[in-house]
């Protein structure tokens, strides 16, 4: 049933064919009659709606892409803003076919701070939050946000760029007044299926000017500076990954509703990551479906007094890195200070009660009180490295290195901030502090540099000649007079032995610079070597497959055993060499072996930092003895990507190594006067099995030549690989451009690597 009124052409139009229906039906004898002729058409209707434009059969399709790039070109600002924004691919291609639900924007303005507190992003996208029961808190919170493009009004121009208008107008938010003359910033999020997005780009600009540069800022820790640790900062299903994005919600009013803890992005950041040593305790935040993520156990990988780690004045990207010492005021320094300070009550504060306004009186980069000692780069020094400064080791010499000769090794101490005069180890203060091991030098002769072994050292397992120079400290060295020192080998180079050997100095002065520590402290020194030939024309150093500077980009100052070996690899090889376990410190009786058992551990360095590094990620923990038969557990959350191999080696120094030339690793050391009974794993299954670790991942090892805790596979006296053994071939499929290249299997250099797990 038809209802309603038709009118217009369409009334017409039916009425025409109701007319001709009739007349076909009128022949006299009831059959059907000729159909009649068409009628001339009719006028041209209005036009209808526009569509949206069709594909673009020259621009590739964002879902197909390698990579997307994002670019944000300009905003405007006239009701509701309007964003421009560009995608292309690794090529630069441009991109088309983003949709609307698969991208969100934050928008947010940049308020200075005033009366001491710091300047404050403000988001004009909010929601109120209703905390899940079960936790503390039961209030409903207030949280920045972000807008899914469905929202507002969005095109794509089929040529890879693209406008985005919000559904709101800037100048009408309750609570959030307009500005113009404000630094303002617009932020995107892209997610499109498993395609990478390379970054959340950002747009930040005045909007009463246009302007994009010599306005006020809040640039203060570079994406780079973050990832120099975790290798691709992502966040919140690993969308979010750019710190000028992150700020835009995380706000200053933002508050998790569970815990009741602010997630204002420089409270929750330091709260984070002084974890464990004095953050607000604890510090945890219910996130997605109710997932608990509790840092107060954080440690983090280096002294938390070192700011300018992330807050880096010499980077140009960020301006305002200096804020650290110059902006100071309770809510930045109290997520360190507060377990022993309330600044607003006094307790535990010198100076009592404070506001934000006075903390620079004492505190800020111009006070003299005290002569300044209470600045904020000032108090924030360590005391320990500051002393350090004032301490170099160097290897000057090496003779008499050919097989059969005692090496003699001519080094010196010296002060690089004193014009580089040397220091008396037989006298000087530093090292005559001998009780406790408060002073402490070694000389360590270690041979051959293609492969430690350190056979006929006679130091075991496997560990070089070390030769204590401190007279003081019940050692022996000559002073020759001319602020250096000489020591003799106690041990001659084996006649059987050929190559290079390297002599290293470490060891540590003492110096009391902490009034908070009692005695002296052991000062860490960066550890000095020098190489010398052996049988070789010329002294050939050991392959250098990592940089210190890497590894300092988390730890900041790699020191160890006491503060003994310090920021050099090549001094830690020497002893971590593959003849080398634990197991003179596998002690009956000993606590070590009351809770690790008797059973040795490699300590080979390319196994070592391979398994302390994933043991959380392969939820297999790296059991060790040390030093006083002490017993190591390393459950490690490595906070970078464990399969992203150039966070720690070199470009290429990943690859495959010739299984002949590299020696095997010892696992059992069983007879410690002879390797021919040590239980030896295959080089490049020694390194990979650490991280792939299931029977699959192993058998695949065995068939390609690779072996584990094998016996009969080392010399019985030099320690070194036996020719003609089995070799391995990984290289054949995981060599550099192999069909299965390791660069391309881990997802080195591209723009997602994510962790993997292999430990079934």
């Amino acid at each position: 049933m038809l209802t309603g009124r038709l009118s217009g052409l369409a009334g017409v139009a039916l009425a025409a064919l109701m007319a001709v229906g009739m007349a076909g039906c009128a022949g006299s004898d009831g059959q059907r009659g000729l159909p009649g002729s068409d009628g001339s058409p009719g006028p041209v209707g209005p036009p209808g709606p526009s569509g949206p434009p069709g594909a673009n059969p020259g621009v590739p399709d964002v879902a197909n892409a390698d990579v997307i790039l994002p670019t944000i070109t300009g905003v405007s600002v006239s009701s509701p803003p309007v964003v421009s924004f560009h995608l292309a691919d690794s090529e630069g291609l441009p991109l088309q076919g983003l949709k609307a639900d698969q991208v969100r924007f934050a928008i947010a303005k940049l308020t200075p701070g005033t009366a001491g507190a710091s300047s404050e992003w403000q988001s004009y996208i909010f929601r109120e939050v209703a905390p899940v029961p079960g936790f503390e808190g039961t209030e409903t919170v207030t949280q920045a946000n972000t807008e899914t493009a469905t929202a507002g009004v969005f095109t794509d121009n089929g040529d890879g760029t693209y406008t985005y208008q919000f559904s709101f107008d800037i100048a009408a938010v309750d609570g959030v007044p307009y500005d113009a003359a404000l630094t303002h910033r617009v932020a995107m999020q892209i997610g499109v299926g498993s395609v990478p997005v390379d970054n959340n780009a950002a747009y930040t600009w005045q909007p009463s000017s246009g302007a994009t540069t010599g306005i006020f800022t809040r640039e203060i820790v570079d994406n780079d500076t973050c990832n120099a640790c975790h290798d691709g900062l992502a966040f919140h299903g690993g969308g979010r990954r750019d710190t000028q994005y992150c700020v835009t919600c995380h706000n200053p009013g933002s508050t998790d509703p569970e815990s009741t803890n602010t997630v204002d992005m420089k409270a929750m950041i330091h709260n984070i990551h002084a974890g464990a040593e004095g953050g607000k305790l604890p510090y945890y935040i219910v996130g997605y479906r109710s997932t608990v993520y509790d840092f107060s156990e954080i440690e983090w990988t280096q002294d938390i007094r070192n700011c300018q780690t992330c807050h880096q004045e010499s980077d140009t990207d960020t301006p305002d890195a200096s804020n650290w010492r110059k902006v100071t005021n309770a809510a930045a320094c109290g997520t360190c200070h507060h377990s022993n300070v309330n600044f607003a009550t006094g307790d535990g504060h010198e100076a009592g009660a404070v506001n934000d306004e006075s903390c620079d009186t004492c505190h800020g980069p111009d006070s003299t009180i005290r002569d300044g000692e209470l600045r904020t780069e000032v108090a924030h020094k360590i005391p320990t490295v500051e002393a350090g400064k004032k301490f170099q080791f160097n290897v000057l010499s090496v003779a008499n290195t050919a097989p059969g000769e005692f090496p003699v090794v001519t080094f010196s101490v010296t002060d690089p901030t004193n014009g580089g005069a040397a220091y008396n180890i037989h006298a000087d203060a530093p090292f005559t502090q001998c009780a406790g091991g408060a002073s402490r030098l070694s000389v360590d002769i270690a041979w051959a540099t293609k492969d430690y072994s350190n056979g006929g050292t006679g130091f075991d397992p496997a560990q070089p000649v070390q030769i204590n120079p401190l007279t003081a400290c019940g050692g022996n060295s000559t002073d020759n007079a001319d602020g250096t020192f000489s020591v003799t080998s106690t041990v001659a180079v084996p006649l059987t032995e050929t190559g290079s050997l390297v002599a290293a100095l470490e060891g540590h002065p003492a110096v009391d610079v902490d009034p908070d520590v009692v005695g002296p402290e052991r000062i860490a020194v960066t550890n000095a070597f020098l190489y010398a030939a052996i049988t070789d024309a010329a002294s050939q150093p050991r392959r250098q497959k990592v940089a210190v500077e890497k590894c300092d980009e988390c730890h900041q100052q790699l020191s160890l055993h006491g503060n003994n070996r310090t920021d050099r690899p090549e001094v830690c090889a020497a002893c971590h060499n593959p003849n080398a376990t634990d197991i003179t410190k596998r002690v009956d009786g000993s606590k070590c072996v009351t809770e690790l058992g008797t059973d040795d551990q490699a300590i080979d360095l390319k196994y070592m930092i391979h398994r302390i590094h994933a043991s959380g990620v392969t939820l297999a923990p790296y059991n060790v003895c040390g030093f006083g038969n002490s017993a190591h557990t390393y459950d490690v959350t490595y906070v970078g990507k464990v399969n992203n191999c150039e966070g720690c080696h070199v470009e290429d120094g990943y690859y495959p190594v010739d299984s002949i030339e590299v020696s095997g690793t010892t696992f059992d050391a069983n007879d410690l006067s002879t390797f021919a009974d040590d239980a030896v794993t295959s080089p490049n299954a020694t390194v990979c099995s650490s991280c792939h670790m299931s029977t699959l991942a192993t058998a695949h090892m065995g068939q390609n030549g690779g072996y584990f805790k094998q016996q009969g596979v080392k010399d019985a006296v030099t320690g070194k690989m036996i020719p003609g053994g089995d070799i391995e071939t990984c290289s054949l499929c995981h060599g550099p451009g192999k069909s299965v290249d390791i660069r391309d299997a881990h997802g080195i250099g591209g723009f997602a690597v994510y962790n993997v797990r292999d430990n079934d």
